[in-house]
């Protein structure tokens, strides 16, 4: 029934294996765990609270991840990868996290009791032309190769 196929198609403008990409604010689970980007911004500059101070090309963004698995996770920097329109990949560099963060805010300092949430920062370095910014979440082992997209709007 050649209708049925066509009409099929036309419900589906992009190809199977495009991922969709969920939003800000919106929740995508994968295995155990839960992501969600809440807040994304560029910045041009990193400012710590002793004032240390760092120009470049930021990409800041607030995250809530929930633990569903039955043991500790400790996040670490594969776990997240920005992708911008190029292709271009960039994982969150661990000093700028620990240094222009609050402790409470950075991601890596301690681990996800099981049944918790925590809600933290990244901070990513993007070239300056990166564009169509989407953050590569992952299962949150190392043996995992399973990931989630989230678009930035950036």
């Amino acid at each position: 029934d050649q209708d049925g196929v066509g009409q099929g198609t036309a419900d589906t403008p992009e190809p199977p294996e495009t991922e969709v990409a969920a939003s800000i604010g919106e929740p995508v689970t994968i295995g155990d765990v839960q992501w969600t980007v809440t807040d994304a911004e560029r910045l041009d500059e990193l400012l710590s609270i002793k004032g240390e101070y760092e120009p470049g090309n930021f990409v800041i963004m607030d995250v809530t991840f929930s633990n569903s698995s039955n043991q500790d996770v400790t996040l670490a920097t594969p776990f997240f990868t920005l992708i911008d329109s190029e292709g271009r990949e960039f994982e969150p560099d661990i000093g700028n996290n620990f240094t222009y963060l609050y402790p409470e805010e950075n991601m890596f300092v301690e681990p996800v009791a099981p049944g918790s949430t925590k809600e933290g920062k990244l901070i990513f370095g993007v070239e300056p032309d990166s564009s169509g910014l989407r953050l590569q979440v992952g299962e949150a082992r190392f043996a995992s190769d399973e990931t989630a997209l989230i678009d930035l709007g950036l």
